[in-house]
């Protein structure tokens, strides 16, 4: 894995070196978020995906924003929002908490930098680029690209040349990215939001997406007989 490379593609905006520890740390249940969005069989219909799937990515987003709030310097218990947390369950109370890394209340060491342990040069196949994926549902792309832009933003924080923590002005500006991500999954999953979706990609086609409807392209197939079409008529 070339740690430290350029990112590219839709991380091209990443910046892949800084100070934070804690950046890295927040970053990784976001990336668990997105393996766990790209391997899902549910993520192929174009239609939207049901409720478990709505609920299992939710769950994750939740964990996510609980990461948020844990490298968040917060010594006032300002209120850093609870709309993610209770996405779940309204019921649920967003305790602040005592920072559990501690030893935000004294001046720490300055660090040195540090490469992000994560390629997003499209090297690393647990990571894979636009140009690498292949998403029937635009609904899909639509929350990867909420999700990519997500972590792109946490690389820019001002807080990334922090040695640790991150400010409350930084952790808002990410909640905003969590919100939008709950957004979409909100609007495009569950069974209720569910669409028909009747026709066939012309990228599906057997015979080539010139055999699709509505195509200049389309033409009768001068191979076919009309014995052969019989016989496949009769299949």
């Amino acid at each position: 894995m070339p740690i430290g490379d350029p990112a590219k593609e839709q991380f091209r905006r990443a910046i892949v070196t800084l100070r934070n520890l804690h950046i890295v740390a927040a970053l990784s249940p976001l990336f668990t978020l997105r393996a766990e969005l790209l391997a899902n069989d549910e993520l192929s219909d174009r239609g939207g995906f049901d409720d478990p799937t709505q609920v299992h990515l939710k769950s994750l987003l939740v964990h996510c924003d609980r990461w948020r709030r844990r490298v968040t310097h917060n010594p006032d218990k300002t209120d850093l929002g609870d709309k993610i947390e209770k996405a779940i369950n309204a019921n649920n109370i967003v305790e602040i908490g005592d920072s559990p890394f501690g030893g935000d209340d004294i001046q720490n060491q300055s660090g040195g930098l540090i490469d992000l342990p994560y390629a997003l040069d499209g090297t690393d196949p647990d990571i894979p680029l636009l140009s690498q994926i292949k998403l029937k549902s635009t609904n899909a792309l639509v929350l990867l690209g909420s999700l990519d832009k997500a972590i792109v933003a946490w690389t820019r924080l001002n807080s990334r040349d922090r040695t640790r923590f991150i400010t409350r002005f930084d952790s808002m500006r990410i909640y905003g990215n969590y919100q939008e991500i709950l957004g979409y999954i909100t609007a495009f999953g569950g069974d209720l939001n569910r669409v028909d979706v009747a026709q066939v990609l012309p990228s599906e086609e057997p015979l080539g997406p010139s055999d699709s409807p509505n195509r200049r392209s389309e033409a009768v197939n001068a191979t076919a007989t009309v014995t052969t079409d019989v016989a496949a008529a009769a299949k």
